[in-house]
């Protein structure tokens, strides 16, 4: 399954949960704290970052 599909099955799922919840639950998935929304397809994204469990990291370097 490609990014596209997978973000339209997402989007069907929150679309539904977020029905029944009465609010929109975009953001509060386990994945969610993986997502970058500025890229396409963010959903599908950060399940395939979270699943791998990808990190980001900040480098500091310094000076001698």
């Amino acid at each position: 399954m490609n990014l596209q599909e997978q973000q339209k099955k997402f989007d069907v799922i929150k679309w539904f949960d977020s029905i029944r919840a009465g609010k929109d639950l975009c953001g509060t998935y386990a994945f969610c704290g993986r997502c970058d929304k500025d890229r396409p397809y963010p959903c599908a994204r950060a399940a395939y970052r979270y699943g791998k469990g990808y990190i980001r990291l900040a480098v500091i370097r310094r000076r001698k």
